[in-house]
């Protein structure tokens, strides 16, 4: 679906243009604030995530299978082709799932708010970033790319550590369909942008128009103060005390 040059008005209309690899429900609901909405889920690419390593131990336990049972010539005790098998093929096979495991729990989200990343066994490693401290996204090719998103830590952007600068990178590495997923995450930051200025905008507005005036404490009406008594200010509706003068 195509856009105009500055991209989509709504929410709705980025919704539409959504990549087909996203998969609703694999970000943990527990980590949003708020009425915060995720837009775009998914997981990396199992194969280009693992890929050296599960060809690695893929043909270790192949080997090692083939080595003790595999041509049908092994004739010891059971006993010994269990203690081969514990020896030479389980450890392959319990990494291989553990990189299974590592991969169901590496997780990526977009929110109408911030960029998400969760990984880890027990899923303690999480980082995120506010649109608004993103400074830069690409598109990284290669089997294992994705998309960087550099940011910054909120009010230090030029913070040193050591005399280095500081910095907050999200990686969405080996990411299916990169592309097209790079393409909606520029949507959803344009929203964003025109979502700020028109809000940025309606609150200029409302302070122009309360130039001049105050809210009166007790029946919320707008009092202009150049129509206040300036040595008993009262508010003219309900004659309660206008305290924001008095103070």
């Amino acid at each position: 679906m195509a856009y105009g040059a500055d991209g989509p008005r709504t929410e709705t209309d980025l919704l539409l243009n959504l990549p087909p690899t996203n998969d609703p429900g694999v970000f943990p609901r527990s980590l949003l604030t708020g009425d915060e909405r995720i837009l775009f889920e998914t997981r990396p690419s199992l194969v280009s995530l693992y890929w050296g390593r599960l060809t690695v131990l893929i043909i270790w336990f192949l080997l090692f299978t083939g080595a003790t049972i595999g041509d049908g010539s092994f004739s010891g005790p059971l006993l010994l082709a269990v203690a081969a098998f514990l020896v030479l093929d389980a450890p392959a096979l319990l990494l291989i799932i553990v990189c299974v495991l590592l991969w169901r729990r590496t997780t990526y989200a977009l929110t109408d708010r911030r960029v998400m990343r969760l990984s880890g066994l027990r899923r303690t490693n999480f980082v995120d970033a506010p649109y608004d401290q993103i400074q830069n996204l690409s598109l990284v090719s290669g089997s294992s790319g994705g998309i960087k998103f550099d940011a910054t830590p909120p009010n230090a952007p030029t913070r040193l550590i050591g005399g280095r600068k500081f910095a907050k990178t999200i990686y969405w590495n080996s990411l299916v369909d990169a592309p097209r997923v790079y393409t909606f995450v520029q949507q959803a930051f344009s929203l964003h942008v025109v979502s700020a200025v028109e809000t940025g905008a309606r609150q200029a507005l409302i302070a122009r128009l309360h130039e001049g005036r105050i809210t009166c404490e007790y029946c919320r009406a707008l009092v202009e103060i150049k129509q206040v008594n300036s040595t008993s200010p009262k508010c003219p509706r309900c004659g309660a005390p206008l305290v924001a003068l008095t103070k």
